[in-house]
């Protein structure tokens, strides 16, 4: 028997398992360190993607936002920032930052302290938008596909807009970064809305993960054309949050660019797939709201009809992060697709993104047997997942055996929140 440990968030936890039945460990890849992160900062910023240097780019005393993603993305701002506002400062004072919550509760202190950092948050001032405050955001545009954009007024008075994000696999556009950051980042509840029903109603997660053409990226990428995303900062990062690789500029090349070390790095290469595979939901253990994504995930990893194992601290329970959407998981959850659908078309649906979350859950239920490892997740959450409950990862290991028998085969994924495994010889 061999020992492993997993950081699930906030703590690691250690598990023994026969190791000749192992058959992967998908950890994401690293670069090997050429240098230091100040320099690799200085370096993207000095080689952008289809545009100026941000010095060059930014309009003389222009009005500048610059939008940070939230807390439930692991994107270095406090780091990256002090490079960002020295050469925006070069052509004017006129600076404010702002978050991108999408439809996520507003920021906590702590929240900001850590992801923007103290002496920037005194220096500069800060909108921590609250999407509930719809009278902040403003109709701009109706796309052919029918989404109304509606967008923070503050974004429609800059005279350059820069987004800061990180890029990792997505299981609405395929993946993040880019233009997310507007949409929904900085939208309004009804732009989200129509956005992530058509992604869940007119594709399939398993088929939209890791892609690019897709319908909800190419919505999201017009919107961003339309409203004036002038530059982007993306990260791809390792599981320490160290930057890989930093992605400067124009809001598609540099997001590309940045993809395409995304999917050297963070889609580890398996034989095939496993009866059982031992998922980690970090570093999207918030909620699981958050933990859909490496619950999607953990899916490209298992044997139809195998066993996830999926460990998932859960601080803020079902929805906490979210808490607006929490009413329609609980409606939505029990019912089947079908009757998700009708409910749709017969105009009762008031929150559509937390529909289209149990729409997308329903989709995948069936794959694999779930058994969760959580301390935060409560009875009825359980139920109102269908998952089934297991105190430690080995208990967990023997109720899946007992139904696969005792020489399954067991993949582990260490950090499925940002992790896709592919099957060789796929595409």
């Amino acid at each position: 028997m061999k020992e492993y440990k997993m950081n699930t968030g906030t703590h690691e936890i250690s598990f023994r398992l026969d190791e000749k039945q192992v058959i992967y460990y998908a950890a994401l890849a690293e670069l090997p360190k050429k240098q230091e992160e100040a320099r690799l900062i200085e370096e993207a910023l000095d080689h952008p993607y289809g545009a100026e240097k941000l010095e060059d780019a930014v309009p003389e005393g222009g009005k500048v936002v610059i939008i940070v993603d939230d807390a439930t993305r692991p994107t270095p701002c406090a780091r990256i920032l002090p490079h960002l506002l020295a050469r925006i400062e070069q052509k004017t004072k006129d600076i404010c930052i702002m978050t991108a919550p999408g439809t996520h509760r507003p920021m906590s202190e702590k929240e900001l302290d850590e992801k923007i950092g103290r002496e920037i948050l005194e220096r500069y001032p800060l909108l921590n938008v609250d999407y509930t405050k719809e009278e902040d955001y403003e109709y701009v545009l109706t796309t052919e596909l029918g989404t109304p954009v509606d967008l923070h007024k503050e974004v429609l008075k800059a005279d350059f807009v820069l987004a800061v994000g990180n890029i990792v696999p997505h299981v609405v556009v395929g993946w993040s970064g880019g233009a997310k950051t507007i949409q929904p980042g900085v939208s309004a509840r009804r732009t989200t809305d129509y956005t992530h029903w058509i992604g869940a109603v007119k594709t399939n997660t398993m088929d939209i993960v890791g892609t690019l053409d897709n319908i909800c990226r190419k919505e999201i990428d017009y919107i961003g054309s339309q409203v004036n995303l002038s530059y982007i900062v993306n990260t791809v990062l390792n599981e320490k949050k160290e930057i890989q690789g930093l992605f400067c500029g124009h809001f598609i090349e540099a997001h590309r660019a940045g993809v395409e070390l995304a999917e050297q790095l963070l889609c580890p290469v398996i034989d095939h797939r496993a009866d059982i595979v031992i998922a980690n939901a970090a570093p999207c253990c918030f909620d699981f709201w958050q933990a859909f994504k490496p619950y999607a995930f953990a899916q490209f990893g298992v044997k139809e009809g195998g066993t996830i194992i999926f460990l998932f601290e859960a601080s803020e329970g079902l929805c906490g992060n979210a808490p607006f959407h929490l009413p329609a998981l609980k409606k939505y959850m029990p019912m089947t697709l079908e009757e998700i659908l009708k409910e749709a078309e017969e105009g009762k649906i008031e929150d559509e993104v937390g529909a289209t979350n149990a729409i997308n859950h329903h989709k995948l239920i069936n794959h694999a047997e779930i058994i969760c490892v959580s301390d935060g997740l409560a009875d009825e959450d359980y139920e109102l997942l269908k998952f089934k409950k297991a105190s430690t990862v080995e208990e967990a290991v023997e109720m899946a055996k007992a139904r696969l028998g005792e020489n399954a085969e067991i993949g582990m994924i260490p950090f499925c929140g940002e992790t896709l495994v592919k099957v060789k010889g796929s595409k």
